[in-house]
């Protein structure tokens, strides 16, 4: 009986143990999702209140550093990553992540801890300050001059170095510095040369007229040249005068058969003769027609002596437009009463 007990309570110790160890992973996959939530606020935090200046980079390092090692511890556990990483549509762990690295990645932190960029500017900042706040302000441009030009050379050699990549900490850092340098104390004044400046303004004013009158001489020369105005070349004596050129003309102009150019006048002599002819013929034949007209209109003739008085003949009244001899006088028409 005793061995039966201890059976069934060694059976049962082993039945819970899964479930035991479930618990027990599912509490460590909470304390890794809450350390990262609690570093992942931390950097949020540092990176806000570090933006003006910004010393992204450098106050807050230590807080990247170890929110990607809790990223990191999350992800090495598998069923914690497969949990909390990629389980929704959203994914807000992973995409979290991804911002605030994308934001250090942006801000090229990792160049202020590279070959002590970031040291080395440090100290020659440093230098620069010290004599901005020591040197009296009248004097301040010509003491600190030196200083001020080894920082921004030292900055120049570290940009073309790095390919532009500079930690955003010093892009910041000294376009501040430049800021100060020119505009607050002044120290930057450029001296415009007079003379520069009128030689400038010649050239502009002068560059269009000089541009016009040599393009007008190189454009009459090419066309003298193509007229051969200004070759050395003799003209040319053995051309063609206009009499030969006349002459060859008239020479190439086909000649006629004279028996055809004969024929062919006689043609139009005998068409001028018959034209001639056909003229008199119609002329003949109107004066008989006239004067058959004559006679029917005097009427017939009777014999009769001269000493017989002629018969009366009715008087007829002609139309103004009829025809008369010059002898008889015109009738007259009768007056209205």
């Amino acid at each position: 009986m005793p061995k039966y007990i201890v059976f069934v309570g060694f059976f049962l110790t082993l039945s819970c143990q899964p479930n035991l160890l479930l618990a027990q992973k599912n509490k460590t996959c909470e304390k890794l999702l809450g350390e990262l939530g609690d570093g992942q606020s931390k950097f949020i935090y540092c990176a806000t209140t570090k933006s003006v200046p910004v010393n992204l980079c450098l106050a807050c390092e230590e807080l990247y550093r170890s929110l990607s090692k809790d990223y990191e511890n999350l992800l090495a556990d598998a069923n914690c990553s497969k949990r909390y990483l990629n389980s929704d549509r959203i994914n807000i762990v992973a995409t979290t992540q991804g911002i605030l690295t994308s934001l250090w990645q942006k801000a090229n932190c990792e160049n202020c801890f590279t070959d002590r960029y970031w040291a080395q500017y440090e100290n020659r900042s440093i230098d620069l300050q010290e004599c901005l706040e020591t040197s009296s302000p009248d004097i301040t441009c010509v003491q600190c001059k030196p200083f001020y030009l080894t920082l921004n050379d030292f900055y120049l050699k570290m940009e073309s170095k790095v390919s532009g990549k500079v930690c955003f900490d010093l892009q910041d850092n000294m376009n501040r510095t430049r800021l100060n340098w020119s505009k607050t104390l002044n120290c930057c004044q450029r001296e415009v040369k007079l003379a520069n400046f009128l030689i400038a303004v010649g050239v502009v004013v002068l560059l269009p007229i000089l541009t016009f009158y040599i393009t007008a001489i190189v454009v009459t020369k090419r066309r003298e040249a193509n007229h051969g105005l200004l070759n050395d070349q003799e003209p040319e004596l053995d051309a063609p005068s206009t009499s030969r050129l006349i002459t060859a003309a008239v020479l190439s102009t086909p000649v006629e058969d004279p028996v055809v150019v004969s024929a062919q006048l006689e043609k139009i002599a005998n068409v001028w003769s018959r034209a001639e002819a056909n003229q008199y013929d119609d002329s003949d034949q109107g004066e008989p027609n006239l004067k058959q007209q004559i006679k029917n209109r005097a009427g017939p003739v009777s014999d009769y002596s001269r000493d017989e008085e002629p018969p009366k003949v009715p008087k007829v009244l002609l139309s103004p437009e009829s025809d008369y001899s010059s002898d008889d006088e015109p009738l007259t028409k009768p007056k209205r009463a």
